[in-house]
């Protein structure tokens, strides 16, 4: 079975974009800089992120010491994939207030994007230090841990977040990756389950969640989950590649080669479909010459 690299993708960036000025000596300086911080919410509320951007660099050049600027402007920044303009902004609202709880859970996310694997674990636990409901920090942890193969450390920051937070999709399938990892596919199958309930368009769930079935021999659970994934992302070459393993298992020659077809059409480089491809039709032409 092959996966995708998709674990990232579930790193979702808090945002505190109303924290105004309001605890400072309220001169002219200060006001322009809430008022930016407030328009800058509205942009971003509105979907346009250049603009809010301006708009946190004009609260910055009205207080260069307002941490919740450079955070709000990393935040948009982390949006718009300038991951370093992102963690420098971080960084500098960390410098000015280091107990700004989701600058280091943001940072934290942020360095696990970029593979600063023990930065992310890092701040993620300074971030649990101050403030232990940080259910994304507890995530964004065990995500790091997961790619260090500190596997029981990672189903433990998970479930720390579970407990916290019972409905994350992304959670629940980051802990069935990890139970599927150490051998527990009945583990992960109710992970990824719980994941699809919370979530049924959650694409990469049913694919994993077939993974695991395919591990338990469950080929038939196998092939109706990858047929669902299929469905949600038929441009995914891995989906194809996966079912044809099934297809393979399952004795159905013709559609395994479709698959594998597919597969190559859609990523000519795709690792052993090629030669799963022709494997499977020397299997289809023995069957074919025994009558």
């Amino acid at each position: 079975m092959l996966c995708e690299n998709i674990l990232t993708k579930f790193i979702d960036f808090q945002t505190i974009f109303c924290r105004l000025a309001t605890t400072q000596s309220q001169n002219s300086r200060a006001i322009k800089a809430a008022f930016y911080l407030e328009r800058g919410a509205a942009w971003i509320a509105k979907g346009d992120l250049d603009r809010s951007i301006a708009d946190f660099d004009l609260a910055i050049a009205s207080d260069p010491t307002l941490a919740v600027a450079f955070y709000n402007r990393g935040v948009v920044r982390s949006k718009k994939r300038d991951l370093q303009g992102a963690l420098t902004d971080f960084d500098r609202a960390l410098e000015l207030d280091p107990r700004l709880v989701q600058a280091w859970t943001n940072r934290g996310g942020l360095r696990y994007v970029v593979g600063d694997l023990d930065g992310a674990i890092s701040d993620c636990t300074q971030s649990i230090e101050l403030d232990p409901r940080q259910t994304l920090a507890w995530n964004n942890r065990g995500l790091a841990r997961m790619d260090k193969r500190e596997l029981e450390g990672a189903v433990s920051d998970f479930d720390r977040s579970l407990k916290l937070d019972p409905k994350q999709a992304e959670t629940y399938y980051n802990r069935g990756t990890v139970r599927y990892r150490l051998g527990d596919f009945d583990g992960a199958i109710v992970d990824r389950t719980q994941a699809i309930k919370l979530k049924p368009d959650f694409e990469a769930a049913w694919g994993d969640r077939g993974a695991a079935r395919l591990a338990i021999g469950d080929l038939t659970g196998a092939l109706a989950d990858y047929n669902r994934a299929i469905e949600l992302n038929p441009s995914s070459a891995i989906g194809y590649f996966n079912r044809a393993l099934v297809r393979s298992e399952i004795g159905d020659w013709a559609q395994a080669i479709a698959d594998y077809d597919q597969a190559i059409a859609l990523n000519p480089g795709i690792k052993d479909a090629s030669c799963n491809r022709g494997m499977t039709r020397l299997h289809q032409e023995e069957r074919e010459a025994a009558g």
